[in-house]
């Protein structure tokens, strides 16, 4: 025990001289502070304070820019026996989430984000930034099948975005317009209708917003809603800057009125 009180004064003097350190020297005296906390560890596996200080080497490598070391001290917190103090095994959790994300393994990143939610109390400080965090984990996921030829298993995502993400999530208006561009791909018009008419009901104040009349417009066409689509060329031809395309979805919407028998509107 006396042995381990001297390591881990050690810590602490490590600890002490890069408070104080300059920048010049902060590198190499963190760089010894985590060799000298992992050699702790190494040797007082069982100590009480094996946990906190294995949690804050994670932490330190992650802030010095060492992902993959890092993550294997991470990694170390969540396999001990018995298990960390929850608050231990939150840092863990977070390094790495972090880590995972920045390697674009957004998969295993969205479950470590869920770790770590689950050990952060709901009013926590940082808590809505950590379901944003993961939200965006899911999107790109949605974008990594995209680019790989899975629409149908982006739209999964871009939808699982909507009902994990935070309340107020950045993410959530994108995936769900991503989704609907995602279904117009895969001619899944009923799909694509519910998903852009929910979208202008949901987010009244995205910018993408002037993007879903001209999609809607395409998908009621598909359908054989020819008033609905007409009501999407007008709405266009009142609202677009360029005079030419404004008069073109005049043109457009008169022909779809006299499509769906609705002769008085067209004339």
């Amino acid at each position: 025990a006396a042995s381990a009180d001297a390591g881990y004064v050690a810590l602490l003097a490590y600890a002490q001289q890069q408070r104080q350190a300059s920048g010049a020297e902060l590198p190499a005296l963190q760089q010894a502070g985590v060799a000298s906390a992992l050699r702790f560890v190494q040797t007082f596996g069982s100590d009480a304070r094996a946990a906190p200080v294995l949690a804050d080497a994670a932490q330190s490598l992650y802030a010095m820019k060492d992902p993959q070391q890092a993550a294997t001290v991470a990694q170390q917190v969540l396999d001990l026996q018995p298990a960390a103090p929850d608050a231990q095994r939150r840092v863990a959790w977070t390094v790495l989430a972090h880590t995972r994300f920045e390697a674009g393994d957004f998969e295993v990143a969205e479950k470590a984000y869920g770790q770590v939610l689950q050990l952060t109390p709901d009013k926590a400080a940082g808590r809505d930034a950590l379901l944003e965090r993961q939200a965006a984990a899911i999107y790109k996921q949605g974008e990594q099948a995209i680019a790989a030829g899975q629409t149908r298993d982006a739209v999964a995502h871009f939808e699982r975005v909507a009902s994990t993400a935070a309340p107020q999530s950045t993410v959530q208006a994108a995936a769900q317009y991503d989704a609907a561009a995602a279904l117009i791909a895969l001619k899944d018009w009923d799909a694509a209708a519910r998903t852009l008419e929910d979208f202008r009901k949901r987010y009244p104040a995205s910018p993408l917003q002037s993007e879903v009349g001209s999609k809607l417009a395409v998908v009621y066409v598909e359908k054989g809603q020819w008033a609905s689509a007409a009501t999407e060329f007008e709405r266009m031809a009142a609202t677009h800057k360029d005079p030419a395309i404004a008069r073109a979805a005049l043109w457009q919407a008169a022909e779809l009125h006299e499509k769906a028998n609705a002769r008085p509107l067209a004339t």
